[in-house]
């Protein structure tokens, strides 16, 4: 059985919590090589999870040994010198959300992915569920009509990563977010990039929109990241958007993500939030569509085995569908860095 040779780049929280478990899972799976700056936790990650090879140095990592794929989960700042070595070296990359933290930097990953023939996977968990894709189709068919305007909102409990302090959750996993960087404005730090990311890869899936103009009121923390956004965009069609980000939500709860689509002939209605899960349409002419999205399946059941079983299946030449790739990416990252660049204009970026 041929293997998929993997490496990974940034094996800290997130990596050795979920990528490299869920990769562990599969038969068809070869790690061969791992990179981390500090050397006592690269020993540590190399012997617990049986890599072939380790580095501090992600440049000679790529040289080791040949690899068909590269999963790149370093501080948002570093996914771009990440991914283009990466993809450089012949590989498929899965980059971390975001895609890169400005505009030149992935239309730069983008067009060099595409010269090579490779693959770029940014994991939006979300965008791998069996509903988002349904509510894409009942767009793209136009059950709706023509898009008129968007309403969206993604909240989540992350008021301590965002001011410096170690993520609560996290207190018994192997390692810890960096509070550091997820607070640093210089470091691709904020609710904009960390979370909102989430948010514009589903509304980009679903819609199939490209965002012409953006504006946004935030209020800071005390390292002025935002903690929350208020946005207003226009797309390309004409279309408008409302956006909403925010980092104030009690621990216990899961968060909230809906995404309302409003157009010609009707309006979508997804809503991933515990206890109002619902893909449902009215349309003008007094019909219902509803799929059952069944209680605990939206935003308490992210997934983060989906997109890298697609990534592996990516990197063994199988058939697949990449419900979240560099054009989503691309897209994403353009109308984040307007929305941070009006931030501190206060006035409307161009996208």
């Amino acid at each position: 059985m041929s293997k998929a040779r993997i490496g990974v780049i940034g094996a800290g929280w997130w990596a050795t919590e979920y990528h490299i478990p869920n990769l562990k899972k599969r038969d068809d799976v070869e790690l061969v090589s791992v990179c981390k700056l500090e050397q006592d936790q690269l020993d540590f990650v190399k012997n617990k999870f049986n890599f072939q090879f380790a580095s501090t140095d992600y440049n000679e990592m790529l040289n080791l040994s040949p690899l068909d794929g590269v999963v790149i989960a370093s501080p948002h700042f570093a996914h771009y010198e990440n991914a283009k070595a990466s993809l450089e070296k012949g590989c498929h990359v899965l980059i971390e959300k975001p895609m890169t933290t400005n505009s030149s930097d992935a239309e730069s990953l983008y067009e060099l992915a595409k010269k090579v023939n490779k693959e770029i996977l940014v994991p939006n968990g979300f965008n791998f569920t069996h509903f988002m894709p349904k509510a894409e189709k009942y767009i793209r068919d136009g059950v709706i009509g023509e898009i008129k305007h968007i309403d969206a909102a993604f909240s989540s409990s992350l008021v301590d990563l965002f001011q410096g302090i170690p993520l609560s959750e996290s207190n018994n996993h192997t390692f810890q977010p960096l509070a550091s960087t997820w607070s640093n404005p210089n470091k691709g730090g904020g609710y904009g990039w960390g979370q909102l990311s989430h948010m514009f890869g589903g509304v980009f899936k679903v819609t199939h929109l490209t965002a012409e103009k953006a504006f946004c009121f935030s209020v800071p923390s005390p390292t002025n990241v935002d903690y929350t956004d208020a946005i207003s965009v226009r797309f390309s069609n004409g279309a408008t958007g409302s956006f909403s980000g925010c980092a104030y939500v009690p621990k216990d709860f899961g968060g909230t993500f809906y995404i309302t689509v409003h157009g010609t002939k009707g309006t979508l209605y997804l809503d991933m939030e515990i206890k109002r899960e619902r893909l449902l349409l009215r349309l003008n002419d007094g019909n219902h569509i509803e799929d059952e999205i069944k209680e605990g399946q939206g935003t308490m059941a992210y997934s983060t085995e989906t997109p890298l079983n697609t990534f592996v299946d990516i990197c063994l030449n199988k058939s697949f569908e990449n419900h979240a790739n560099s054009e989503i990416g691309l897209k994403t990252v353009k109308v984040l860095d307007a929305i941070y660049r009006s931030i501190k204009s206060e006035k409307v970026e161009k996208v």
